[in-house]
């Protein structure tokens, strides 16, 4: 696979890709790890592509960066995303978690107000929640959908940080609670991954 204005690219297991906000996001869910291995195509302006499978689902993922809208191939359906607001600390990811949150109608205010609002509520915490590693959150172009791709150290750090007493979602502030009952979220899910196929450029694996 190439990318526009890249050399060939790397092809591993265990890549985690960073996301950048210069690029289009499409995020695609598979029934299985075959099927998101197999929808792996050389595409010009593909910048990168990692496939995911369900840790404790039978699920898989894709996460793929493109140069641009334009170039996308092969939509088929699936939201596109562009990176919001992200943040990133110290350690080594060992599980992909992917938030997804839907709102009634399109209203690009809302999706980046209640981004914000997460912000604002893991600010208010006493401490970041152990094996915590990164959240990125992106707002789909139709303004319907929220996904954050967050980094954890372990599947076993991510459950015992939902399981905090007190705890509402990952957090115990009042804060919280507004992001879990912020107006007009329709529906959302939690799922935990593993990567299985990274193709990226090397510029990007440098990075």
């Amino acid at each position: 696979m190439t990318a526009q204005g890249t050399s060939e690219s790397t092809i591993h297991k265990g890549h985690w890709p960073t996301p950048n906000g210069e690029t289009a996001v499409v995020a695609r869910e598979w029934p299985d790890a075959d099927a998101a291995r197999a929808a792996l195509k050389s595409h010009e302006g593909l910048v990168s592509f990692t496939a995911y499978e369900g840790i404790d689902h039978d699920g898989a993922f894709t996460y793929e960066q493109w140069t641009s809208e334009d170039a996308i191939q092969d939509l088929d359906g699936a939201p596109v995303f562009h990176l919001y607001r992200g943040q990133r600390g110290e350690g080594t990811p060992g599980c992909l978690v992917i938030v997804s949150v839907e709102f009634e109608g399109p209203d690009e205010r809302r999706q980046r107000d209640w981004i914000d609002l997460v912000f604002e509520a893991m600010a208010s915490e006493p401490a970041r929640p152990d094996g915590g590693i990164s959240g990125y959150f992106h707002v789909s172009t139709d303004g319907t959908r929220v996904l954050n791709y967050a980094e954890w150290a372990s599947v076993e750090a991510h459950l015992a940080a939902l399981a905090t007493p007190g705890a509402d979602g990952i957090g115990t502030t009042d804060v919280w609670k507004k992001v879990q009952t912020y107006p007009g979220m329709s529906g959302g899910s939690v799922k935990r991954y593993r990567p299985i196929l990274s193709s990226t450029t090397e510029a990007e694996v440098a990075a």
